[in-house]
């Protein structure tokens, strides 16, 4: 293992290695400006450096660690207006906790504190150092988050370009595809009326496709049918080994969604759930809505995960690879892969409702 990976090593809460020890060094040197202002003013006859320890790394920084988890986990997604105007309450808490503790320290020490006028001091001190400790920790944080949405939004555009080559791609002479289809519908003797049907299922497929690579936006009754056609075409090749169940909501069919965000869920279902089980499964595709999201859910009965870790699926496949990535760059939201009971597996996620298509 290299020296660099040896820093960069997440501990807990996501904190790195090379992030503890700065924050050990920042404590550090506060501790020891303390030790030498009161070195340097009783010209060297007081040695208080054990008290200076004791001060800035036994108790600020041991009252600061739920302070911090508390701004920078529990509250991350909230406005920093919110966090400020907090700053105020827990900021004269920690003073509070940190004046009398520290007192309570000394007193069982046999060591000194401020007396008099002068405990204002050990107020004031310990409320600035609150100020510029949080500061700096602010300051650090929305560093990090604008480095990476930088980072997301270099990676959006050249999606939007592949996206937008792969587009330019698709359009290449579809209605002679198109055409072919209906002449060989056409074609199709009257007796094989099935048959026929197949094929324009399989025309809408590729139409819906081609669509996909216009538009940002379709309703969810249209996906839903574009899923159905999929699906049918898919039952012809299994026959009875497949049964599908639809739980949609009616009142999200005209939300509008970022079109084959569910196909590539469905193929998964297909190829690694129903065909590799001998007897077959039921594939339910459910679309409900909770919190103000729309939650999407392809469950299926089939082989089950096998062992395999969820993170590894997420990477193995094109489709649920690419499906993560678009809604993780759309809407910060990501794929769950669980296992289903009895068997089978459930693939999954959740997006906000768009409320301007709302019933």
């Amino acid at each position: 293992m290299t020296k660099t990976s040896i820093w960069q090593k997440q501990l807990f809460w996501g904190i790195k290695l090379w992030q503890l020890a700065a924050v050990f060094v920042f404590y550090l040197f506060f501790a020891f400006q303390y030790w030498l202002a009161l070195w340097y003013t009783t010209s060297g006859n007081f040695n208080i450096w054990r008290e200076a320890l004791i001060d800035y790394f036994f108790l600020k920084a041991a009252l600061t660690l739920p302070l911090w988890w508390f701004y920078f986990i529990r509250l991350k997604a909230k406005p920093i207006s919110y966090k400020t105007s907090l700053h105020l309450v827990t900021g004269a808490l920690w003073v509070f906790i940190w004046f009398h503790t520290y007192r309570f320290i000394q007193d069982l020490r046999g060591g000194g504190y401020l007396r008099g006028d002068g405990i204002w001091w050990d107020v004031y001190i310990p409320g600035l150092f609150y100020c510029v400790q949080f500061a700096i920790f602010h300051v650090y944080d929305f560093y990090l988050q604008t480095e990476k949405q930088k980072k997301k939004e270099k990676e959006l555009m050249h999606a939007a370009h592949q996206s937008e080559m792969n587009a330019l791609k698709a359009q290449i002479q579809p209605h002679f595809l198109f055409n072919t289809l209906n002449s060989i519908s056409a074609s199709v003797p009257p007796n094989l009326e099935h048959t026929r049907e197949m094929i324009a299922q399989l025309a809408d497929t590729f139409r819906y496709g081609l669509r996909a690579t216009q538009e940002e936006l379709v309703p969810l009754k249209d996906e839903l049918k574009f899923v159905q056609d999929c699906l049918n075409l898919e039952k012809e090749r299994f026959g009875d080994r497949m049964q599908v169940v639809y739980e949609v909501e009616e009142a999200l069919l005209h939300q509008k969604i970022p079109p084959m965000l569910l196909q590539p869920l469905i193929e998964n279902a297909v190829k690694h759930g129903i065909a590799k089980s001998v007897e077959g499964g039921t594939i339910t595709v459910s679309i409900t809505s909770a919190n103000n999201k729309m939650q999407f859910a392809v469950k299926d009965t089939g082989a089950g995960l096998q062992d395999k870790e969820p993170a590894a699926m997420l990477q193995s496949g094109i489709g649920l690879s690419n499906t993560q990535k678009r809604l993780y760059y759309l809407f910060g939201a990501s794929i769950t892969i669980l296992p289903n009971k009895p068997n089978g597996a459930i693939v999954g996620f959740s997006i906000p409702k768009n409320k301007e298509t709302e019933l």
